[in-house]
């Protein structure tokens, strides 16, 4: 009995005269929620709130997106004249004046347009043939993306647009020379090849919203074709939804298919011309990052050449 009383006495004086149990001297050190030491600030006791706040932290993680690559300035300067000219001859040959003769235009826009995604294709049907695998879903986006250009080329004929034989001899002759060109090139050269239809989708795109903007209402009094009703309407979405490799994420955070509605001949022409900008996407992250999804749709910027080495 007197043992055991003498062994609580003696524990209340080393408690009464020590700081032993005392917060700052027991929790000299902390961990955060990031798991690293925090030492107390001198003078100021670590409070049970503020223990509580260090618990309730939460850690947020930001993505590190891959570095860009850029392209070398003499083949970004090469291709960029190309195809500027090449439009620039379009432009004057076929000027957008809000008449009949813009289906004209569009129809030999989107005849050359297509083309690059044959020649793609036609390469990486090479090389599965030599044994090359792993390209199979690259092929599928290319092949629905050459499908979207074909429905933008029927409804530039439903439209008219292909009337004329002397249209469609320049369209044709174009993209027959066209086509083995970015055959080659791609053969060699796969980030060169698809900047050059980088450079091609952004002007398409540029064109249609601007072709929306000049003459609205008047394209919201005309009809849509049947042949888009089908296209973006009817068929199922499958091929449609191919292409569309870097999309918009809803409020939710999920990527969200597009879905158009067409109720006059403007829907449509939004509809191509967003359709462009899909294509325009995919594209850069290709000839940037050689992966179709390296980066999220509104991170999506053009191409930039390799600065000179002073």
């Amino acid at each position: 009995m007197k043992t055991g009383r003498s062994i609580i006495l003696t524990l209340l004086a080393f408690a009464t005269s020590s700081n032993a149990f005392a917060p700052s001297s027991i929790l000299n050190t902390v961990k955060n929620a990031h798991g690293t030491t925090q030492q107390p600030i001198s003078g100021q006791p670590i409070t049970t709130s503020s223990l509580q706040m260090s618990d309730t932290t939460v850690e947020t993680k930001v993505p590190v997106l891959p570095k860009p690559a850029l392209m070398d300035e003499g083949i970004f300067t090469f291709n960029k004249v190309l195809i500027d000219t090449v439009y620039n001859i379009i432009c004057f040959f076929y000027p957008v004046t809000g008449g009949k003769r813009d289906f004209a235009r569009f129809y030999v826009l989107e005849t050359v347009a297509r083309v690059p995604y044959f020649a793609y294709l036609s390469v990486m049907h090479l090389r599965e043939t030599f044994g090359e695998r792993g390209l199979g879903e690259n092929m599928r986006t290319h092949y629905a993306e050459a499908d979207n250009e074909l429905h933008h080329l029927l409804i530039m004929e439903s439209l008219g647009g292909n009337e004329n034989a002397i249209d469609r001899t320049l369209a044709q002759t174009m993209a027959f020379f066209y086509y083995w060109y970015v055959t080659l090139l791609y053969f060699f050269n796969e980030p060169a090849a698809y900047h050059l239809s980088e450079l091609i989708e952004d002007h398409a795109y540029d064109t249609y919203n601007g072709f929306l903007t000049e003459y609205a209402d008047k394209l919201k009094g005309m009809p849509v074709p049947a042949i888009a009703t089908k296209y973006y309407v009817e068929d199922n979405p499958y091929m449609f939804d191919q292409f569309c490799t870097v999309k918009e994420k809803d409020n939710q955070g999920n990527f969200s298919a597009r879905r158009p509605q067409l109720s006059t001949l403007y829907d449509v022409f939004v509809n191509v011309r967003d359709d462009e900008r899909e294509h325009w996407k995919t594209l850069c992250n290709l000839v940037q990052f050689g992966d179709m999804q390296a980066i999220p749709a509104e991170l999506v910027e053009s191409t930039k050449p390799k600065p000179k080495e002073d």
